[in-house]
């Protein structure tokens, strides 16, 4: 190793500095006396912006503690002062004499606990107080709501539904959930199972033929429901190049679908499916005799009340829906882009129903009170399956370690969404539907102020090499 005259911390603190004083000029001219060659050559000056741009707006980096330092690497916690989160920092010296930047990993940390224990309705005025600041900082655009044993304690909108008219978002906008249509897709089979019109063990190709393609007998409903079935993704080179106006339905996306073949044996490992969803729509329909859409608003949306819910054509003109936004990445900053297209023209099993925060409450309250599935059926759907090979999913629902926390978050460009259901402190739920990418950031503070006890498994560091971009 070359003697330098620049140690890991002082190429930290140049950082922090760069990030507080970014400008897109500013960081392309100093980047390049920062980064490595190789590091420069790994990313996009476009993206790289994008990413400083961010840093800056919340707050830029406060170090926290330094926790290990040697001579080519130096690893930190870092906290952003108007978001309040706190993120792992490991930044990497390549190892010559300039000393420069060939590294930036980042990863979340967890939030430190709070030392006042507050009552039910001074967390939930501290979790609206903080989204509204977040609002007034354009870091959260969107709809929440935190109410604990069926009582609504709060509730608050921020942001533009069209940044094109300036229409601001409200309590009533509906908006794209993403995969929360998931949970209600689950629901739907369980509600079935319990009348006895199939099992957890019944093999979909009993029930569903596609096209000259047999489905491997071993995909059970079970498999699909924990995302153990091995299937795949519609995502790909087709999906990239159709018109996502010709996509309104099950059979639309399934035909995009490379294989159907499971890529590991059904029951022994977890890997998150949409395929396997649109294949429970499809179970739904040859059951029911009906469309997947008239299925899960006849035995989910009514009877739960959720009188607003449903799937848009979004060529269509529809009322009181956000438009999605996202960014387009330029050397002169981030371009805002409406993306309300960008995935589909309309839902389906997997996902981007749009809803408002009462209809997600009304299914929250009527699910986790036996209201929809029985209470033996609640346990069992939101229990996690390892020895499917699934430790953090049960059927339809998404559960943090330690059984504390069950629910699903679901995120596309242009639409995210989260919802929270508490085992211990138990009774509380959140709810954060926003019509961007950044619904992250208010769920974490939220398990903090509400005081769920466990590390998240996105807290471990996030391997971005060379890039030093962050994600939310």
């Amino acid at each position: 190793m070359l003697k330098s005259n620049h140690s890991p911390y002082d190429r930290l603190t140049q950082l922090c500095e760069l990030v507080v004083q970014a400008t897109p000029e500013r960081i392309a001219a100093d980047l390049p006396a920062l980064y490595s060659d190789a590091n420069m050559g790994a990313e996009t000056l476009a993206r790289r912006i994008g990413a400083f741009l961010d840093w800056r707006k919340r707050g830029g980096f406060e170090i926290v503690s330094i926790t290990d330092e040697t001579d080519l690497q130096i690893d930190a916690e870092i906290r952003f002062p108007v978001t309040q989160d706190h993120w792992r920092l490991r930044l990497i010296l390549d190892g010559t004499a300039s000393a420069k930047i060939d590294e930036l990993l980042m990863g979340r940390a967890p939030l430190p606990k709070l030392q006042d224990d507050l009552p039910d309705d001074r967390i939930a005025e501290h979790f609206i107080s903080y989204i509204e600041d977040l609002g007034a900082h354009s870091l959260f655009s969107g709809a929440v709501l935190i109410g604990r044993h069926g009582k609504v304690l709060g509730s608050t909108a921020v942001g533009f539904a069209s940044h094109e008219y300036q229409r601001v978002n409200t309590i009533d906008t509906r908006f794209n959930v993403a995969s929360l249509t998931k949970s209600w897709t689950a629901t739907v089979i369980i509600r079935l199972i319990e009348d006895g019109k199939l099992n957890l063990s019944t093999p979909i190709s009993d029930i569903v033929e596609w096209s000259d393609r047999p489905l491997d007998r071993r995909i059970e409903v079970r498999h699909l429901l924990s995302h153990t079935s091995g299937l795949g993704d519609y995502f790909g080179k087709a999906f990239d190049q159709i018109s996502k106006d010709k996509l309104r339905g099950i059979d639309n996306f399934l035909a995009l679908a490379d294989t159907f073949e499971p890529k590991f044996t059904p029951g022994t490992e977890w890997s998150y499916s949409n395929i396997g969803m649109m294949f429970l729509g499809k179970v739904i329909e040859a059951i029911t005799d009906k469309s997947y859409y008239d299925a899960v608003r006849d035995l989910v949306f009514r009877p739960a009340g959720m009188s607003t819910t449903f799937f848009p054509h979004l060529d269509e003109v529809q009322q009181n829906c956000a438009s999605g936004y996202g960014y387009r990445w330029t050397d002169e900053g981030p371009i805002l882009m409406n993306a309300t297209h960008a995935w589909a023209v309309r839902g389906a099993p997997d996902g981007c129903a749009f809803a408002s925060l009462a209809d997600i409450w009304a299914f929250s309250e009527a699910f986790r009170t036996g209201k929809l599935v029985s209470s033996e059926w609640v346990a069992e759907m939101t229990t996690a399956k390892p020895d499917l090979g699934s430790p953090d999913y049960g059927y339809g629902f998404a559960t943090l370690p330690d059984d504390v926390v069950y629910g699903h978050s679901g995120g596309l460009i242009g639409a995210s969404a989260n919802v929270d259901m508490t085992r211990d402190p138990d009774g509380w739920t959140v709810i954060v539907l926003a019509n961007d990418l950044s619904m992250r950031t208010p769920v974490i503070k939220a398990r903090q102020l509400i005081g769920v006890k466990v590390q998240e498994r996105d807290d471990a560091q996030t391997n971005m090499p060379r890039a030093g971009l962050t994600a939310r």
